[in-house]
């Protein structure tokens, strides 16, 4: 790319200065005045390459430190203030350039920080979703689906399962907000989950203490909604302590009804102590029926009207579906509504759903990809 300079500038307009000079320098060869007036001659020259210098010197190379500069940005190459104040054409040219090159120098800025930031929470995102399952153990008695699907942002989803001698421990949370905060707290959570589960194998236990830890060490206005579960296969009823989460919705084979209950007490870090707050509930089985957990990402999707999915759509699935096989074929038949409903829209909350069917003998013929827990959505 052509470039101007000021040496090339300068002999620009040296040489137009000079071919200006040669009709006169021609005439004088051959015209007996000035041949016999050498002094005049001189003069003349003298006086206008001074005229010259001053014209170039005046407004072309202003002009020209202008140019450069321009050629400069142009280029992407560094560049300096035009240093010029005078109430002319070049001041308001250093002005505009100036004001110009100074927005730029601010937005390059912020896109850099942008870039950085972004860099930063795809870093932390790759860790958040380090830190969840990739796979569930099979819990007797039950055939299970729990998967994940992970927003566009960092979320704050989390969720496991443990055994523990004879007993399996499930739990979901929701971390409010979104973002490196809520990524840092579901982490913070789900470690404190498998360290302190062998010292505290009790549902509300577990909650408490987990509690106790967490609130000192996150802010005020952050907490995390949790339900804790908590099952053995010698009894046909599952133990569960809810702390301010989402609904728990049951379907009763039998009866082919629906039942929603809320989860009760409250969200982790929102007080100081829960204990008399949170309660250990039981939730009995019969055969074939089936508990469906989830986050709040399911319940607020939102479809390209701003509509969301809600509560009373998922429970209404849940019935219409509830008498299926099979947890998968549940899991399936959800969320191929929940994508037909959403239609491509994009999500900015992490979405978890769970589906637990009781059976009460053992589940065979699970295939090992149902215990995986990415949700990979068509």
């Amino acid at each position: 790319m052509f470039v101007f300079t000021r040496s090339k500038t300068f002999y620009k307009f040296l040489s137009f200065q000079v071919l200006l000079s040669i009709p006169f320098l021609y005439v004088a060869t051959i015209d007996e005045f000035f041949i016999s007036n050498t002094l005049l001659l001189v003069l003349y020259l003298v006086l206008n390459l001074l005229l010259s210098l001053y014209l170039y010197f005046q407004y072309v190379s202003k002009l020209d430190v202008v140019i450069d500069q321009v050629a400069n940005v142009i280029a992407g190459k560094a560049f300096v203030p035009i240093n010029y104040k005078s109430p002319n054409e070049f001041g308001l040219l250093a002005y505009f350039f100036n004001d110009v090159t100074s927005n730029l120098k601010k937005i390059s800025s912020v896109i850099k920080e942008e870039e950085r930031m972004s860099e930063e929470l795809s870093v932390a995102a790759s860790i958040q979703r380090s830190v969840l399952p990739k796979s569930i153990p099979n819990i007797p008695n039950f055939d299970v689906v729990c998967k994940t699907r992970p927003s566009e942002e960092i979320g704050g989803d989390s969720f496991a399962v443990r055994e523990l001698n004879d007993d399996y421990f499930l739990y979901i949370g929701d971390v409010t907000g979104h973002g490196a905060p809520a990524g840092l707290i579901m982490m913070m959570v789900n470690t404190l989950f498998d360290v302190l589960l062998a010292d505290f194998p009790d549902c509300k236990d577990i909650a408490v203490n987990i509690n106790h830890i967490l609130k000192p060490r996150v802010n005020a206005t952050m907490f995390m909604t949790t339900l804790f579960f908590q099952y053995n296969s010698n009894n046909k009823y599952i133990e569960y302590t809810g702390c301010g989460h989402e609904h728990i919705i049951i379907y009763r084979a039998d009866e082919a009804v629906v039942e929603v209950i809320p989860a009760g007490g409250i969200a982790l870090a929102m007080a100081d102590d829960i204990s008399s707050i949170v309660e250990k509930k039981k939730i009995q089985l019969s055969k074939g029926d089936m508990i469906c957990l989830y986050s709040d990402g399911i319940t607020e999707a939102m479809n390209e009207n701003g509509e969301l999915f809600g509560l009373d759509q998922l429970s209404d699935l849940v019935k219409k579906f509830g008498h299926l096989e099979s947890s998968m074929e549940v899991f399936s038949s959800i969320s191929n509504e929940l994508s037909k409903f959403t239609n491509k829209t994009v999500q900015i909350d992490d979405m978890t759903l769970i589906i637990l069917k009781y059976n009460d003998s053992l589940v065979e013929n699970l295939k090992d990809s149902q215990f995986l827990t990415e949700w990979n959505v068509k």
